[in-house]
């Protein structure tokens, strides 16, 4: 095992897995690997954590995927509003008329992650760009997709220790 490749798991994506390798390179093509690696990647990640919380997990892992959640759907809610454009009526839609600006309200904490990767890479250099306040502080899109991959790995290390401790009974 190399120092690359801590507990046997490589720490690149495997190609075909992940949903940012198959994204087209493009303006928010960063921003999706980052929270696509944050959601996704084997190691170190919100699935590789929930996947060690399997059996009767700790009770506050449940709260936490359920912040997470209500937190992703916020940032993507600050999004849409920050970056709403009047559409154009059109017999071929804009590649911004593709998505819908939130995550659909039937997702779970799964869905909202795989729909957040193919959002952010569809989003262009102006919408990256745009400025907007969230929870008081002025950032970019940009700056709000990477406080999302970050929270999402805080709560994914404080998943994975609830996890790895003993089970209740």
């Amino acid at each position: 095992m190399s120092g690359s490749e801590p507990y046997g798991l490589p720490l690149d994506l495997l190609p075909g897995e992940q949903a940012s390798q198959k994204q087209a390179d493009g303006a928010g093509a960063l921003a999706s690997q980052l929270l696509d690696e944050a959601n996704h990647a084997r190691w170190e990640s919100l699935a590789s954590a929930l996947g060690m919380a399997d059996g009767q997990p700790h009770p506050r892992v449940g709260r936490l995927v359920q912040h997470v959640s209500v937190s992703k759907r916020g940032y993507w809610e600050a999004i849409a509003a920050a970056i709403a454009t009047p559409r154009q009526p059109s017999d071929q839609p804009s590649p911004d008329q593709l998505f819908s600006d939130q995550p659909p309200p039937e997702l779970n904490l799964n869905g909202v992650c795989l729909w957040e990767v193919q959002r952010a890479a569809a989003l262009s250099d102006e919408q990256l760009a745009t400025v907007l306040t969230y929870s008081g502080r002025q950032m970019s899109v940009t700056e709000l997709l990477r406080l999302n991959a970050r929270h999402t790995v805080w709560h994914a290390g404080q998943i994975a220790a609830l996890s790895s401790g003993p089970k209740l009974a």
